[in-house]
């Protein structure tokens, strides 16, 4: 089936649509991504999202043109254009400008295409084989934070990950501190403490993340490789896959995913 994109306010054939040879973010990822789970034919906690994308634009200088509500509306006609009761939406942003490292202008365009998966979430049955990839560290920055189109320390601890036979590798940033994983946000359980790293540690400002934060008692801190295998439960968190228990990490096993399952409930409720 040609599925339909939207590109801004339009809404068009996907095979009728191609960017630009100068495109800012092809030429110099000079843009940023967002991915919104869609349940029922709607958007899963879009305004957390839309509250990101108003964040990153603003960080980034981008000019947005639209408001929470019109990009719902937006975004509604799309998932009714392609049938998609259950899956994602992808939006990818970027700087509409000619210029090299500096634009001419700043005005903000994007791109929207859905994918059909899953209606709602699901947990894992079989625990996540966790490693840890050293070969770059993220910076402690507030674009850190952001889903950049820049992406290749996710990319490269995905292949590092596949090659030792891991589901997903743990992410470093420059002070040697566990932040993330390729492409979840990280929370241990110790106890009855559930914890994640603050985002200035450099971890990308989930959407997930928050929503996880708002129902249940998590607390912000800094997080070692000593508190990974001291650690009783290991979970990680995205906007698609929701929550997703790991076995071990490394050498280390965990024994129990009971807060975990607990987590995972609150997203169906």
């Amino acid at each position: 089936m040609n599925k339909f994109i939207l590109h801004n306010h339009d809404l068009l054939r996907e095979d009728s649509f191609s960017l630009k040879i100068n495109n800012r973010s092809f030429l110099y990822s000079d843009g940023f991504f967002e991915s919104i789970k869609v349940i029922n034919s709607r958007c899963f906690n879009l305004e957390t999202h839309f509250n990101r994308i108003t964040k990153t634009a603003e960080l980034f200088k981008m000019k947005i043109s639209f408001s929470l509500s019109e990009l719902q509306s937006l975004l509604d006609n799309l998932i009714v254009k392609n049938k998609t009761v259950g899956g994602s939406v992808r939006m990818v942003f970027y700087r509409d400008s000619e210029g090299k490292y500096f634009p001419k202008e700043n005005k903000m365009c994007f791109v929207a295409e859905t994918e059909t998966s899953l209606n709602g979430f699901n947990i894992n049955k079989n625990g996540l084989n966790l490693g840890i990839f050293t070969d770059i560290r993220k910076d402690k920055s507030k674009y850190s934070n952001c889903k950049t189109t820049n992406a290749v320390i996710s990319v490269l601890a995905s292949i590092y990950a596949k090659e030792n036979n891991w589901d997903d590798c743990l992410l470093l940033n420059t002070e040697n501190k566990i932040i993330e994983s390729s492409n979840s946000n990280l929370f241990i359980v110790k106890g009855d403490r559930i914890i994640t790293p603050p985002i200035t540690d450099g971890c990308v400002d989930g959407t997930m993340r928050s929503f996880i934060k708002n129902q249940c008692d998590v607390e912000e801190e800094s997080i070692s490789k000593e508190d990974l295998f001291s650690a009783d439960e290991v979970f990680l968190t995205n906007a698609i896959k929701g929550v997703r228990w790991a076995e071990s990490f490394n050498e280390k096993k965990y024994q129990s995913h009971k807060v975990a399952r607990l987590v995972f409930d609150k997203l169906n409720t």
